[in-house]
């Protein structure tokens, strides 16, 4: 039997979230020249906020690369993995190109500089060399979604081979650094794990709707995130996309069943 959320939760909480969302749009869209080094600090404390306002507690395992560009790449379950991954990692999202319609999310993703990708098109070549571009240029990382699509966190999804076509064609002159990340939410605040059905309190997934999801998770106490950063991958020329899928995708499930198995291990890291 899964828990009912509480109605003044949710609605205090979504209300909280909309101008919190709102306010941080307009600061960071108003950091330009000099002011464009207070966009990274203002995304972590707009990040933390949203995924706080959810009731949720990142834990996380490991650290993220820091010494330059890498390609992140990471299981999917949820929205939430959005905020929890923008608060600890400085890189630019991949997504499809529907999510630059939606309403308040699109804009966010517009302006913190996400990479849009048409995934059922032919754009398959131009679009590797943005991406390919955007990590030449030493700023930001990327972050990947690999399977493509999000899941109830029970298993790690197949991780498409296409998405890592910037494998066959790394940076010129460099090193491209891809890292494995498994992102999981094995229990609520209470310490109940949520497997089964109350899986669906906080991964979406599947034909669910995003408001009224949002509505009910938004009524819940809150859960725990746990985050593994697995060591990174070196790659100093062309490798097949996918045996490097399949390399990615074996650290990013044994990270998740990790989470799941040792549920009371104390993380090595954490975030608030």
């Amino acid at each position: 039997m899964t828990p009912a959320g509480s109605p003044l939760r949710a609605a205090l909480r979504l209300c909280a979230f909309v101008l919190l969302s709102a306010f941080m749009i307009v600061a960071y869209s108003a950091c330009l020249g000099p002011l464009r080094r207070w966009r990274r600090p203002l995304q972590v404390v707009w990040s933390k906020g949203c995924y706080a306002l959810a009731g949720i507690r990142v834990r996380s395992v490991g650290q993220p690369y820091r010494d330059g560009p890498a390609l992140t790449v990471a299981n999917h379950v949820s929205y939430l993995d959005i905020p929890v991954l923008a608060a600890l990692i400085d890189g630019a999202f991949v997504a499809k190109t529907e999510v630059g319609s939606w309403p308040l999310f699109g804009t966010a993703a517009k302006i913190t500089g996400t990479v849009f990708v048409n995934r059922s098109g032919g754009e398959a070549m131009s679009q590797r060399e943005e991406l390919t571009r955007r990590l030449g240029e030493g700023k930001r990382g990327l972050i990947l979604f690999a399977e493509g699509t999000s899941t109830d966190g029970s298993r790690v999804a197949p991780f498409k081979s296409s998405l890592f076509s910037i494998a066959e064609k790394p940076p010129e002159g460099g090193e491209l650094v891809v890292q494995p990340v498994s992102i999981a939410y094995p229990r609520d605040l209470d310490g109940r794990p949520l497997t089964g059905r109350r899986r669906e309190l906080y991964c979406w997934y599947g034909d669910a709707a995003l408001m009224p999801h949002m509505w009910r998770m938004m009524g819940l106490k809150g859960a725990e995130a746990e985050v593994r950063f697995h060591a990174p991958i070196r790659i100093t020329g062309p490798v097949r996309r996918k045996d490097l899928a399949k390399a990615a995708e074996a650290a990013v499930t044994a990270g998740v069943a990790d989470a799941f198995a040792a549920p009371d291990a104390p993380p090595r890291t954490a975030a608030a």
